[in-house]
């Protein structure tokens, strides 16, 4: 499972420190475009940024830390992840099982995907480092975690399910989610750009959330 974001060591309270740490976040994907992720160091960095190595360690502790902020930006402006992944945005698409459960799908991945184009190789270094969902509780403590909204979209399916422990489902599924993502990163990074992966793990979850009710099925029943 993806491990705790890395935080700003201290947070900017004028517009010279919210300037500097523009420039260090610019100077990182610079150098992920024109140099790439091998020759991306915290030095590199901060000579790109033009500013002094101890100016960026008052920051960020390590260049995971800046890709981590990096990745949160993108995702809060490009995707509108805050609010998207809640039980409101999931009861837009409650016309069947299937939609719901491709617009989870697919928003999971459309994340990874942006990330991965975005920080390109060394997003393959990262990616198990970084977990967006605790970085949005912690920014806004109110916010329901997957685990805890998804049983309830669940529960309107729940005549046509396998499953009955919608807590423990919901846990499986993203695990199962975030895992296969995870692995693909690690091994065959270029699928995950391919609409035909979404699919196929589409299918994995609907056909785990159903199986029971084939398992449970009398030997009689059809």
């Amino acid at each position: 499972m993806t491990q705790n974001p890395r935080h700003l060591r201290r947070n900017p309270t004028q517009s010279r420190a919210e300037a500097t740490l523009r420039a260090i976040r610019e100077a990182c994907l610079k150098i992920l475009d024109e140099e790439g992720h091998q020759r991306l160091t915290t030095n590199r960095i901060a000579e790109v940024a033009g500013i002094s190595i101890g100016s960026l360690y008052q920051y960020y502790a390590d260049k995971r830390a800046i890709a981590a902020d990096i990745c949160n930006e993108l995702l809060l402006a490009e995707l509108n992840e805050v609010d998207r992944l809640d039980e409101q945005a999931i009861s837009m698409v409650r016309n069947s099982l299937e939609t719901t459960m491709k617009f989870f799908v697919e928003e999971y991945v459309a994340r990874h995907r942006r990330l991965y184009l975005k920080l390109k190789g060394f997003y393959l270094e990262m990616h198990w480092h970084y977990d967006f969902e605790t970085y949005v509780l912690k920014t806004r403590p109110g916010k329901l975690t997957t685990v805890e909204w998804l049983p309830r979209a669940l529960k309107r399916y729940r005549e046509i399910l396998g499953v009955h422990d919608l807590v423990l489902a919901s846990t499986m599924i993203v695990n199962v989610i975030e895992g296969t993502i995870h692995a693909t990163l690690d091994r065959s990074p270029e699928l995950i750009l391919k609409q035909e992966f979404a699919d196929e793990l589409l299918a994995i979850v609907l056909s785990y959330l159903k199986y029971a009710s084939k398992s449970n099925a009398s030997p009689g029943s059809s």
